[in-house]
């Protein structure tokens, strides 16, 4: 997968604008908490945090950004690396199945069965002539897994027929960027994945973990983030789009 990665300053770029804008976030949670008699609901708002960051320092790297018209939950910036037309993303790795990466089923009550088109892998289509490896070993392999439904949101095709369009004509890849909390609520890990759209998995390109620096968070910081037992808030990173054909319905 080494054609694929992008340039270590790049990558350090990328990293620390995670890092940066997952710190942004936090501050901006302790002068919510102060100030506010009830602010859980500002831990929504990571993923608007991080992307803010890295479209904030990717301008000085030959690199641009925009939003999206649909969007894989509400509003989200996607990132366009240089001259190259690579498209990319930044996604919670606590909502992401490298194997899997779609992870699109069908409503219960829906006769029809099998796998449902989502945004995400209408994306992926970016990269069907791309070369990947003829053989992947599962993260998976070896382990227990447990199967899990991804939650869905739901809209036609008409709705964003022409972004979809726009993807093939625009881009030559398209790339999935990770970032991982450990158990101190402090990112310990960012992956960089090439999602293939033939077989539906993610393989990864390079694990970007090593460039990761000034992560560390006081206790005072963690216990702003972390998630109060009482608290029962769904962030909207664990849901993705459907998309439906035009002359089916949901109901």
């Amino acid at each position: 997968m080494d054609p694929y990665k992008f340039s270590p300053d790049h990558n350090k770029m990328i990293v620390d604008a995670i890092v940066d804008g997952y710190r942004d976030y936090i501050e901006h949670r302790i002068d919510r908490k102060a100030k506010m008699k009830i602010s859980s609901a500002f831990s929504l708002t990571k993923g608007n945090f991080i992307e803010s960051k890295l479209a904030e320092e990717c301008v000085g790297h030959g690199f641009t950004y925009k939003k999206s018209k649909a969007g894989l939950t509400w509003g989200y910036l996607q990132f366009i690396h240089g001259d190259s037309n690579i498209l990319f993303l930044i996604k919670n790795a606590a909502y992401f199945n490298e194997d899997c990466f779609s992870q699109a089923m069908l409503p219960s009550h829906n006769e029809k069965k099998g796998p449902r088109r989502t945004y995400l892998h209408e994306l992926s289509k970016i990269n069907k002539d791309l070369d990947f490896p003829s053989t992947r070993q599962s993260a998976q392999q070896g382990k227990e897994t447990e199967r899990v439904e991804q939650l869905s949101l739901f809209l036609l095709e008409s709705q964003i027929r022409d972004e979809l369009v726009s993807f093939a004509s625009s881009y030559t890849q398209f790339h999935i960027l990770t970032y991982a909390l450990d158990e101190a609520y402090q990112i310990s890990e960012i992956m960089h994945y090439l999602p293939n759209p033939n077989d539906n998995i993610a393989y990864l390109v390079e694990n970007l973990s090593d460039f990761i620096s000034g992560a560390d968070l006081t206790d005072a910081e963690r216990e702003v983030v972390a998630p109060q037992m009482n608290e029962e808030i769904m962030d909207p990173a664990a849901f993705d789009i459907g998309i439906y054909e035009d002359e089916e319905q949901y109901l």
